[in-house]
């Protein structure tokens, strides 16, 4: 699986290089969701599995970022603004609730919901906690 992720980050990231060179932005709004994705989910891996919570989070936070990406890469921004939502412009509206607060309901509040099941547990914090102890740290 590690070697998947690091495969992808590789090649979305030279895909992002690329779109940036060439000023292709539609390729752009594609590759840096997918590339955010990777990081995070080889962030979320643990002893090579990743939990239903943490998946199931992932995958919403990519989806709304490629929606949110594509549809203001997508968007005439030459003219000038004639729609407001909730005292925006549609591109910033979408970049501020939908790329911004969408993401943090379904990826930094699901991590926090999920973080004892899929990630780290009672029992392995009090040994991380022991360890550093008796390094000299103070864990609390």
């Amino acid at each position: 699986m590690n070697d998947r992720m690091i495969a992808l980050l590789f090649g979305t990231s030279t895909l992002m290089l690329v779109a940036l060179l060439f000023d292709v932005v539609w390729l752009f709004a594609l590759s840096f969701p997918i590339v955010m994705f990777a990081w995070m989910f080889l962030g979320a891996l643990r002893k090579g599995r990743i939990g239903r919570g943490y998946a199931f989070s992932l995958i919403s936070v990519l989806v709304i970022w490629l929606g949110g990406f594509l549809t203001m890469a997508l968007m005439d921004d030459t003219a000038q603004p004639t729609i407001y939502l909730l005292g925006f412009p549609v591109p910033t509206f979408i970049m501020v609730y939908g790329v911004w607060l969408l993401p943090f309901f379904f990826g930094s509040y699901l991590y926090g919901v999920f973080f004892e099941k899929d990630s780290m547990n009672q029992a392995e914090w009090e040994r991380i906690k022991q360890e550093l102890n008796e390094k000299g740290g103070k864990a609390s």
